[in-house]
């Protein structure tokens, strides 16, 4: 090898170890979570599951939101609803709206966590405040019902009207 060509190799492996060192690991974790994401909603749920997984372990709360959807639905995998409402209560944790709203899915039926509608109702309030129509709906439909809960038709309009709101642009 000529000192020119060992000259050259050597620029070529210093040139390639900055762009290794360049490339962040953020990279990687936004690129998991992308792609796990895609997984998720072309429902691979097996490569999602791979993909989200360690996202969800260092603390990710849309991957905790979908692992939870996974573990809640037995989809590709055995159903474990506590553990589904482990990874929901961990997002909700950081404020993930959906995470919220499935608490009180899971607390309205009884999914993962002994039937509280108290509960329900308080998890639905918190994921009304990000101004998502489906707990308000929800809300409403449980003080007209009357079943679940004493009915208070001034909440059940309060809820209706709130969530008309949000979807009226």
């Amino acid at each position: 090898m000529t000192p020119h060509s060992l000259r050259v190799k050597l620029l070529s492996l210093l040139h390639l170890r900055k762009i290794v060192n360049d490339f962040n690991s953020t990279d990687i974790y936004n690129a998991d979570l992308s792609s796990g994401i895609t997984a998720f909603d072309t429902k691979n749920f097996t490569m999602a599951y791979q993909l989200l997984a360690p996202l969800a372990a260092q603390g990710n709360a849309e991957s905790q939101w979908r692992l939870g959807m996974m573990q809640m639905n037995g989809l590709g995998m055995v159903e474990n609803q506590p553990l589904g409402l482990e990874n929901f209560i961990l997002a909700a944790a950081q404020d993930h709206v959906f995470a919220h709203h499935m608490i009180g899915v899971a607390y309205m039926t009884g999914e993962g966590v002994e039937k509280d509608i108290l509960k329900s109702i308080e998890w639905f309030e918190k994921a009304a405040k990000f101004g998502i129509p489906g707990p308000m709906y929800t809300l409403g439909m449980l003080y007209e019902d009357g079943k679940e809960v004493e009915q208070d038709l001034e909440k059940s309009q309060f809820w209706y009207d709130q969530a008309t709101k949000v979807n009226t642009p």
